[in-house]
């Protein structure tokens, strides 16, 4: 098992080569990448247009939310969720999950493809089953092989092909859609927009009542074709036949209505649930391992990094204490050092003795000639060198003072 975290740029481009396992990605708020694999082998490469990541088993990656993933191929299935930048995905062998996405673009899914609250999607091939629920902006598949189920699309809907059964619900845009089989369609006609709809067996269009609408119907035989809707009466032996619905405003939308089965468009909700039962219904997204937490012992380790901080600052502070108190006292011996050499020369004295223009010190002594200094006087000025209430260049001059020059 190998693991690996390293920080990047919330907008880094990130690119997964070919997964040989299943590949399970999400989306944090961490500036990191955190890729985990079971295999023995984890590469994770700056390159020049982003970050390359490679292994030999499956997968499991934590990026920012923002980045830019591009995915090669992944041998197994595929979980993605939480990545607001855009997503490219080729070819998958196995099921395509995706929850929370940004703009996606898709290659070949051998298995079946769940998708939940997407971007805009451009997908090629989806060999199984294709489900969406919520997509913001554009949905373009070319091809579906099994049954395909669509709902609350806030944009323009496109499937060149579905093998299979085909469900539409709730979409705010223009729909072309072409089934091999029955075709159940649920929505409200935008002003402007066509809905172009080809069922290879039965279609159902369920319509509001207060609908304004001009459908162009098409069925294989006049048994086939019914419009339930007050005050329309198709006429008899027909199998081709335009229909207006609701008051005809400018720019009214159209609906192309074709169906090699029956073909019923109604107001009515009893067809309209039974023709809806092959729809997938909920659905479940496998979720992936949780975030990481913070590991357990990170208050302790930061306590313990602030603890030797602390000691390296007292450290200095006693370090500079020792060196302030050594050139206190090497100052202190050279002023005794005089003192002793001044009492062979001392003499009787008396008087002030004044420096900078201030008396520092008055000095009576009735000693004869030549007698040294006492101690007393000479710790006087050593008391008052300690205290700083003189220099040690007026310590100096005190006690050539004191000694008679």
């Amino acid at each position: 098992m190998k693991q690996q975290t390293i920080t990047v740029d919330p907008n880094q481009k990130v690119t997964l080569e070919s997964i040989p396992g299943d590949l399970r990605a999400a989306g944090w708020d961490r500036p990191e990448i955190m890729a985990k694999t079971d295999g023995d082998k984890l590469d994770i490469i700056s390159a020049a247009d982003g970050i390359v990541i490679s292994c030999e088993e499956d997968l499991i990656l934590y990026l920012p939310r923002s980045a830019d993933l591009n995915v090669k191929k992944v041998a197994g299935d595929a979980i993605l969720q939480a990545i607001n930048g855009p997503v490219a995905l080729g070819p998958i062998a196995g099921d395509l999950t995706i929850n929370d996405l940004g703009p996606v673009t898709l290659g070949t899914v051998s298995g079946d493809a769940s998708l939940r609250n997407t971007g805009a999607l451009n997908a090629d091939t989806i060999s199984g089953d294709f489900t969406l629920r919520g997509g913001h902006g554009v949905c373009a598949v070319e091809n579906v092989g099994g049954d395909a189920s669509v709902r609350d699309v806030d944009g323009m809907v496109t499937i060149a092909e579905v093998g299979s059964d085909l469900y539409v619900r709730n979409v705010h845009g223009a729909v072309t859609v072409k089934a091999g089989a029955d075709v159940a369609l649920y929505l409200s006609p935008v002003p402007g927009q066509t809905y172009d709809v080809n069922a290879g067996d039965d279609l159902i269009v369920r319509l509001t009542p207060e609908v304004k609408v001009k459908l162009h119907l098409n069925a294989n035989s006049p048994e086939s074709l019914q419009v339930d809707f007050p005050g329309v009466n198709l006429p008899e032996d027909c199998t081709s036949y335009e229909v207006l619905l609701g008051e005809q405003d400018e720019g009214v939308a159209e609906m192309l209505l074709t169906a090699g089965g029956d073909l019923l468009v109604t107001s009515r909700a009893d067809p309209w649930k039974s023709a809806a039962d092959f729809d997938h219904g909920d659905w479940h997204i496998p979720p992936i391992p949780p975030i990481p937490p913070l590991p357990p012992d990170f208050s302790e380790r930061i306590n313990r990094r602030v603890e030797a901080s602390l000691q390296r600052a007292q450290a200095h502070i006693d370090a500079a204490t020792r060196r302030s108190d050594a050139k206190v006292q090497a100052a202190m011996h050279r002023a005794e050092a005089k003192a002793r050499a001044a009492e062979v020369r001392a003499r009787s004295w008396q008087g002030r003795v004044v420096i900078g223009g201030r008396t520092v010190m008055n000095v009576s002594s009735s000693a004869p000639q030549g007698e040294p200094v006492s101690d007393d006087e000479r710790l006087t000025v050593l008391k008052m060198l300690q205290e700083k209430k003189i220099t040690l260049e007026e310590a100096e001059k005190l006690l050539a003072a004191l000694e008679g020059k």
